[in-house]
């Protein structure tokens, strides 16, 4: 009589042995995960952009000749009206402190509505205090530009000692890069605050057209009048 086989009680070792490793790896997770997450910056989160008023005010002086704006007065009205957002969305007011600034005033209103400005308000002489600043520091004319205008954070790398070896805590806060992106692309920025409603469209006019180009019976585009457009 052979002796009883016992080979058949090993099995039961195998899972005995998975689920104490499977033990030991669910108590070592939530140590290993808060290690892990402490390279994050979790407690800094990307500013959100933010939709607010804003006015600003340049004081300008006319060229030597008096025929036009001072070459360095052209570019800093440039800068501030770019930094303002659209042309066509901004405010303006021009006000002169002086003769020759009242000729340049009229000019430069010209000149910005033909850049796709809405029409500038031309204002009278400033009072006497304004006049007094303007003279002593030969100044002829201001324009003021006010606008709904975005305000972000300026995305940059947290620690550039270490953003080689751990980028992920060395780049800062995620996100930040595509929040500054959409915010700079916004033609309108109150649509980031507020949402908008589409304009209204004719669908069946849409679906007679997709149903022409499937049946082959598209329409030639002729006798077209762009004089509305």
């Amino acid at each position: 009589m052979n002796p009883p086989s016992l080979h058949h009680h090993r099995p039961l070792a195998r899972p005995v042995l998975m689920l104490g490793l499977t033990l030991l790896l669910t108590a070592c997770e939530t140590p290993i995960n808060a290690l892990r997450a402490q390279r994050f910056d979790q407690g800094h989160q990307p500013a959100v952009p933010a939709v607010q008023p804003r006015a600003l005010a340049l004081a300008l002086r006319a060229a030597p000749d008096g025929r036009g704006l001072a070459t360095e007065s052209v570019k800093q009205a440039n800068e501030m009206l770019s930094s303002q957002g659209r042309l066509g969305a901004q405010t303006l007011t021009i006000t002169p402190f002086n003769a020759r600034g009242e000729r340049l005033a009229a000019r430069l209103a010209t000149a910005l509505e033909r850049s796709g400005a809405r029409k500038p308000t031309v204002a009278p002489l400033a009072d006497a205090q304004r006049l007094a600043e303007a003279a002593a520091n030969d100044w002829d004319l201001e324009l003021q530009s006010e606008a709904i205008t975005v305000d972000m954070e300026r995305c940059a790398i947290a620690d550039s000692s270490n953003w080689t070896i751990h980028p992920f805590h060395g780049i800062g806060a995620l996100g930040c890069a595509n929040r500054a992106n959409i915010a700079r692309m916004v033609s309108d920025p109150q649509d980031l605050q507020r949402p908008r409603t589409l304009d209204s469209a004719d669908g069946a006019a849409a679906a007679l057209a997709v149903k022409r180009y499937q049946e082959g019976e598209i329409r030639e585009l002729i006798d077209i009048d762009f004089d509305n457009d």
